[in-house]
């Protein structure tokens, strides 16, 4: 598995992002808000909360109204009125935005009224100011642009008041977008964690319900990536194992029905032959002699098929050991095919060996080998009609030795290359009784070769022969 990294680390950068997060976040309102306090309350709330603000009508009032100092107000774009008794407009000083000839004593009641609550968040377009002058009896109407640049110092509150204000405002909304940041972002980096642990969980609910096809996707390059990929092979260890479980109990079954099959065709030939003859005395010597072969080709049968179980339980048994010896493999090819060159001459088989001369030399144990490679000349010579050609090849190579047992005969169909090898698995049930076979040889074979640490297989087709070839470590 690659180098992960550890979730730790991935807490612990989550952390110093959130940090780093939280003091960004800090920086930005204090600045911000100092900022603000500066350009907004600064210079106008000191100007207009200080009892000589020259921007408040009550301060400024005089009585020669046209000598009213205005440049304070002017600065800021402002500019005054002056009316009369009837509330008549009879003096504009500085750049008027909105332009009145007249006012009523409703609407200059309502600027009384609205002048006391004005303040930076107003809605109204401008601040304003009324003061009156009662010996000349005339108002003095001071409009600032209500830019947002002007507070509540108008109302000649006091300036810690509203420095207190501004600062519990900006500490409350700080919180409030910290958290609805900080919210966000472990939301998004938790999956990080919840994720992978849902995957997990997903795949053992799988598994439990017996599901053993189902994995699981973590892409995490942390211990929760290790965690998944232990368990994606964890998972396909138990479906293997239960696969070969099956299979296993399927070929215990099967093995068994086809032994007692096996079993009872000769076991109820023998007993009828032999009830045949205890009890009918009036049989002439011929049909005894007859009968007893067919007993004694039974018993034969019954004996063979007993002593390949009992080898093939051998071979597959876990404590046999085989025992092993450095030897020229060439040589005992050669001692081996010489047993079987008469059976082969006897039926007309045109045989063709290739062995070495030189000594080629492997660790093998002589007897089950023989038993094995045995099984395949002996099947050929067998099931094969006369003038098969019978070919035995011994071929090395740097760490291996192949030996090929081949044949032109009647063959062995694709489809059961593989099922042959095999208990009882037959390609004519009918021939193996007439041929006395106990359909357990190739299954020996195999299970020698592997046990040897090699492996055998078959190149075969109907009518075209077939071709075994085995392949041992040198």
């Amino acid at each position: 598995m690659r180098a992960r990294k550890k979730i730790s680390n991935l807490l612990l950068k989550n952390y110093l992002i959130s940090s780093l997060i939280m003091f960004f976040i800090f920086l930005v309102f204090f600045f911000g808000t100092i900022a603000m306090w500066v350009t907004l309350y600064f210079p106008i709330n000191m100007m207009m909360s200080s009892e000589d603000s020259k921007l408040v009508a009550e301060n400024i009032i005089s009585k020669d109204y046209k000598n009213i100092n205005i440049e304070e107000i002017l600065k800021v774009n402002g500019w005054i009125e002056i009316l009369d008794k009837d509330l008549k407009v009879v003096y504009t000083k500085g750049k008027a935005e909105v332009k009145r000839s007249q006012y009523s004593r409703d609407e200059l009641n309502k600027m009384l009224i609205k002048m006391s609550a004005q303040d930076m968040f107003t809605q109204e377009k401008f601040i304003y100011s009324i003061a009156y002058d009662e010996d000349k009896d005339f108002y003095l109407l001071v409009y600032l642009p209500n830019d947002k640049y002007f507070n509540s110092g108008i109302k000649k509150a006091p300036v810690f008041i509203s420095v207190r204000l501004f600062f519990i405002t900006a500490i409350l909304l700080y919180i409030i977008i910290f958290t609805i940041i900080m919210i966000i972002y472990a939301k998004l980096t938790s999956r990080n964690l919840t994720k992978p642990l849902k995957e997990l969980m997903n795949g053992v609910k799988s598994i439990s319900k017996g599901d053993y096809s189902a994995r699981i996707n973590v892409r995490s390059k942390n211990e929760f990536g290790n965690l998944g990929y232990a368990f994606n092979l964890m998972v396909e260890k138990i479906e293997e194992e239960r696969k070969l479980k099956e299979k296993s109990e399927e070929n215990r079954r099967r093995l068994i029905m086809d032994i007692s099959h096996d079993l009872k065709n000769p076991l109820v030939s023998i007993r009828g032959y032999s009830n045949l003859l205890v009890n009918n005395h009036n049989l002439d010597e011929e049909e005894r002699i007859k009968y007893l072969n067919i007993i004694e080709k039974n018993s034969i049968r019954i004996n063979d098929l007993i002593t390949d179980l009992f080898e093939l339980s051998k071979f597959e048994s876990i404590d046999f050991e085989l025992s092993l010896k450095k030897e020229n493999i060439c040589e005992f090819l050669r001692e081996l095919i010489a047993i079987y060159i008469p059976s082969m001459e006897e039926k007309n088989i045109e045989y063709n060996f290739v062995i070495p001369e030189k000594a080629i030399y492997a660790n093998f144990d002589y007897y089950s080998l023989d038993r094995a490679i045995g099984n395949l000349i002996s099947n050929s010579i067998r099931y094969n009609p006369s003038h098969t050609k019978l070919n035995i090849e011994v071929e090395e190579f740097e760490n291996i030795v192949k030996i090929v047992v081949q044949d032109n005969g009647i063959g062995i169909p694709k489809d059961l290359s593989e099922d042959i090898f095999n208990p009882f698995v037959r390609v004519d049930t009918s021939r193996n009784s007439r041929s006395g076979g106990t359909g357990l040889g190739l299954t020996i074979t195999k299970t020698i070769v592997e046990k040897h640490g090699g492996r055998v297989y078959l190149e075969s087709d109907i009518h075209k022969g077939c071709k075994f070839t085995i392949v041992l470590n040198k």
